[in-house]
């Protein structure tokens, strides 16, 4: 699978990136508002993985722009954060997002938790 990460935080743009490059997939990782986000539209990923919480735009504001673009909108969106709770796990599926991991992700199981989230959301 193609996937682009956005995330305000580098080590753990490392920490997913190795994990799902090990396990075989094409990564690209873009700070947030970094130009990968821009450029979504010109090189659709399969899956976008987004940090919920980003001072420049929000992964539920992302995933709302990815969803409103036809040409974006089949893009498996799963949003990552520490905010737990039942209610943003409600605002990520509102939004469209296909899933939802907590942090700290496991670097272990981490590219197998995406593919089963896009397994389940095919």
């Amino acid at each position: 699978m193609k996937i682009v990460l956005v995330d305000d935080d580098p080590d753990l743009i490392e920490v997913m990136y190795l994990s799902l490059q090990q396990a075989g997939h094409e990564v690209l990782a873009s700070p947030a508002g970094g130009p990968i986000v821009s450029n979504l539209k010109y090189d659709p990923p399969d899956v976008l993985i987004t940090d919920l919480v980003m001072a420049e735009l929000t992964g539920l504001e992302l995933c709302e722009l990815v969803k409103a673009n036809a040409r974006l909108s089949g893009m498996k969106i799963i949003l990552i954060s520490a905010r737990t709770d039942k209610l943003w796990k409600e605002k990520a599926r509102a939004c469209g997002a296909d899933g939802f991991i907590d942090k700290p992700i496991d670097p272990v199981t981490f590219a197998a938790d995406v593919e089963q989230i896009v397994a389940q959301a095919i």
